[in-house]
């Protein structure tokens, strides 16, 4: 290789390192920083605190490197956040399925487990909802409205399969979602289960709440569930030796 080609890939490696480097240290500055206005609030944490968690030497100026200021840190952290939450597949992208029942409980394990994953922004909805401008109906729009109106959306598909109407179903998305919403709060502001009601237990009841909503309102709810109560799928049937399924042989 001559010396001006190999000075060339010297160069040209050492600058794709570089910004490799200046990505990760970008990268643990904004999981350091929210972090920590999670733990102690926006308006407590330092620039040096945010610099020090991300192992780097406090009061350097090393965060200035990539970000203008802590409010520029905030909103790309929250941007973050949002554009995570907006790449998961959500539960609503794999129906319809065979029955209301089982559309229901797909919804609330993906719904209790969405509101895990949305946590850090509700934590800042709560305590620093109005510290900088524009914020808090970013983050409304994001943790609140829009999982809403999709909730929305499958109850109006499901009115209109089964020939219901005056239904609301914006009401009855924030009902049967912000139920869970609730209890995801409380054991998040006080550290343990709401009456000590594990998952579980919270969401058995809540699909059949939720049943008794679309039975009240004239909602296809009465097929066969291919789940059980418990929310895990239904064995298949026995066969017969002749390969018939065994309810079957019997019939015949």
């Amino acid at each position: 290789m001559s010396d001006r080609r190999k000075d060339q890939s010297d160069r040209s490696g050492t600058e794709s390192g570089g910004s490799a480097r200046a990505l990760g240290t970008r990268d643990r500055l904004l999981r350091a920083a929210m972090d920590l206005f999670a733990e102690q609030g926006y308006r407590k944490t330092t620039i040096g605190e945010i610099e020090a968690r991300a192992g780097l030497a406090p009061r350097s100026g090393a965060l200035y490197q990539y970000f203008a200021s802590k409010e520029e840190v905030l909103r790309a952290g929250i941007e973050r956040h949002i554009e995570q939450l907006s790449v998961l597949t959500s539960a609503l992208d794999l129906l319809p399925l065979a029955d209301l029942r089982s559309e229901i409980i797909l919804l609330g394990r993906w719904n209790l487990q969405d509101l895990n994953r949305r946590e850090p922004l509700y934590r800042l909805v709560r305590q620093e909802g109005e510290v900088v401008p524009g914020l808090l109906d970013q983050l409304r729009e994001a943790v609140h409205d829009n999982p809403h109106r999709r909730i929305a959306e499958w109850i109006s598909r499901s009115a209109e399969a089964a020939g219901s109407t005056h239904v609301d179903a914006e009401a009855l998305a924030l009902i049967i979602a912000g139920s869970m919403g609730h209890y995801r709060t409380l054991e998040s502001i006080y550290g343990r289960k709401p009456l000590d009601i594990d998952d579980e237990r919270f969401l058995a009841t809540w699909v059949e709440v939720c049943i008794a909503i679309a039975q009240h309102f004239g909602l296809d709810a009465a097929r066969e569930s291919t789940y059980g109560r418990d929310g895990f799928p239904r064995p298949d049937p026995p066969r017969s030796a002749g390969g018939e399924d065994s309810a079957h042989a019997r019939d015949t």
